[in-house]
């Protein structure tokens, strides 16, 4: 049979390792806010990366005449869960022929399980949808808008146009390879100069019938850009006292 002192002193020994328990489930009640800035910025870092590749592979596919494919992660969800038992159990045994004699034991049993699930759905870009956005010019105001954001004006128009006003910039493939005309270098290394110097700019005038994008050149005197200006003028044909200047999209331009 087990004395008071001693079955006083097994409790103490079994009272830490309960606590501890009790403290580990309760730290584990509410996991979700502290994994929402690490699994935001993990997710968001492995989309953008996974995106790059994706999309400097289909580059290449292009360029070698091949046809792009792009999967789009359409969700992500992550689940966390965490389940956790706790059992404490006890016997005690006791020779009915001496009762001098007995014997007990204790059990604590502690389990936990620590779930993660995330689950990404993909969703294949095809279809005529997706064939019409590869095949849809990109819009003027967006072009512009790299512009005025700042973005140099040679690199986007090298990489976004394939003419303007008729002056033909290097585009196509191994299969289609078309050489920039004379006057394409020139003309955007004359409008980065202008552009450097912020007399450059972006104007969306809305009109009843439809929105009209201008590119505007700063109305003050400016001597060292003026010949700049004027010969941008001229390789482009505008009209040298306008300084404003409606963009569309067309091979050829309708006036000056």
């Amino acid at each position: 049979m087990i004395s008071a002192p001693e079955e006083k002193k097994m409790q103490w020994k079994m009272f830490p390792t309960v606590i501890l328990i009790f403290i580990g489930l309760n730290g584990c009640a509410s996991i979700g806010p502290s994994t929402m800035g690490r699994d935001r910025f993990d997710y968001a870092m492995a989309i953008s990366d996974s995106w790059k590749q994706q999309m400097l592979l289909n580059m290449v596919k292009l360029r070698y005449a091949d046809a792009p494919v792009f999967l789009d992660v359409a969700s992500v969800i992550n689940q966390y869960g965490f389940q956790g038992t706790v059992g404490v159990s006890g016997s005690w045994f006791q020779n009915p022929a001496n009762s001098l004699f007995s014997s007990s034991s204790q059990n604590v049993i502690a389990q936990g399980i620590y779930l993660d699930r995330p689950t990404i759905t993909y969703s294949p870009l095809s279809g005529d949808k997706f064939a019409r956005s590869l095949m849809t010019p990109i819009p003027p105001a967006a072009i512009l808008s790299f512009l005025q954001a700042g973005y140099p004006v040679d690199a986007v128009l090298r990489l976004t146009v394939h003419a303007i006003n008729g002056i033909h910039s290097r585009f196509g493939g191994s299969a289609r390879t078309r050489e920039a005309d004379p006057e394409f270098y020139p003309l955007v290394q004359k409008l980065r100069n202008i552009q450097q110097s912020g007399e450059i700019g972006l104007r969306v005038k809305k009109n009843p019938n439809q929105t009209e994008t201008l590119m505007v050149f700063s109305k003050k005197p400016n001597p060292a850009l003026e010949a700049e200006r004027e010969e941008v003028r001229k390789l482009l044909g505008l009209d040298p006292q306008t300084n404003e200047f409606s963009v569309v999209y067309g091979s050829v331009a309708a006036n000056d």
